[in-house]
C-alpha cells in the first residue's frame, strides 16, 4: 500500500535535518521517510534531503504512484539515483529500470546506491541522452546536480538517442523521468519514434522558458495532455490516459 507522508514523519524529518551534516559521508543509511522509506542510501551521495526523504517530496510521491509493477522505467538524468532506486522498488523483480547518467562521479554513487539495495532489475547506462549519437560537450555546472550539455563544456561524454537505444533491442518505456538541465527538447527529439510507439507517461523538468515551450509544443503534437506540477515541472499524459 502506497502511503503519503504523515505529519509525524514530516515533523521528525525537520528535527533530524540540522544534525545531518554530522553523518559520515561513507555511512549507508535507510531513507528516512516517503515512498523510498527503508531503502538504503550512501549518505555522501549528495544532499541530506535525499536520505531524509524530503527531496522533491510531492514529485517523488506522484512518480511512485504512477509506476506499475513489472513495467519499464527510463530515468534520464539519473544523477546519483534517488528516482532510480525508487523505480526499482516500484517495478519489482519482474520490471526493468534503465538509468542514464554521463557524469563519472555521479555514476559511482548511482552504482553504489543501486548496489547497496541489491537491485538486479536495473541497468545503468553511462551516457548523456540527446538528439545525436556519439559524443557531446559537457559542463560540470559547479555541482553534482548541475552538469549539462553545453558547447562551452570542459569535457566530452558519450551521447545516445533513445530511438537508437530502443533500436538496439532494449524495451520501450512505460514511464520516463527526464531532468537534464536544459537538454530536454533534444532528449524528446531523439526519442520521437519511441514515444510515438510506446506513449509512456513522462515526468519532465524543463530548464528555461524557450526549452519549456519547445517541449510543450512537441508533446502536444504527439497528443499528450500536460499537467503542471510546478511552473517548470510537467506531467505529460499520453492520449490513452487523458
Amino acid at each position: 500500500m502506497r502511503l503519503p507522508f504523515t505529519n509525524s514523519q514530516i515533523h521528525l524529518g525537520r528535527f533530524v535535518a540540522p544534525f545531518a551534516r554530522l553523518v559520515p559521508a561513507a555511512a549507508v543509511l535507510p531513507i528516512f521517510q516517503g515512498p523510498a522509506r527503508g531503502l538504503r542510501w550512501v549518505a555522501g551521495s549528495g544532499m541530506a534531503n535525499f536520505w531524509l526523504g524530503t527531496y522533491e517530496r510531492e514529485k517523488v510521491e506522484a512518480f511512485y504512484r504512477e509506476i506499475s509493477p513489472a513495467s519499464v522505467v527510463y530515468d534520464v538524468g539519473a544523477n546519483v539515483g534517488i528516482y532510480t532506486v525508487l523505480a526499482c522498488r516500484a517495478v519489482g523483480p519482474s520490471g526493468r529500470v534503465f538509468a542514464f547518467e554521463p557524469v563519472a562521479a555521479n555514476l559511482e554513487f548511482l552504482r553504489r546506491n543501486v548496489g547497496v539495495n541489491r537491485f538486479s532489475n536495473c541497468e545503468i547506462v553511462p551516457a548523456a541522452v540527446s538528439d545525436k549519437n556519439g559524443a557531446v560537450s559537457f559542463a560540470s555546472g559547479g555541482g553534482s546536480c548541475l552538469g549539462k550539455i553545453s558547447d562551452r563544456g570542459e569535457y566530452s561524454v558519450p551521447s545516445l538517442t533513445l530511438d537508437s537505444f530502443v533500436s538496439a533491442g532494449h524495451p520501450l518505456p512505460r514511464l520516463m523521468k527526464i531532468d537534464v538541465e536544459g537538454a530536454e527538447a533534444a532528449v524528446l527529439a531523439g526519442a520521437r519514434e519511441s514515444l510515438a510507439a510506446a506513449l509512456p507517461l513522462i515526468f519532465l523538468a524543463t530548464h528555461g522558458p524557450e526549452v519549456h515551450d519547445r517541449c510543450c509544443a512537441f508533446l502536444t503534437s504527439l497528443g499528450y495532455s500536460l499537467d503542471f506540477l510546478a511552473p517548470d515541472e510537467i506531467l505529460a499524459r499520453p492520449p490513452r490516459s487523458s
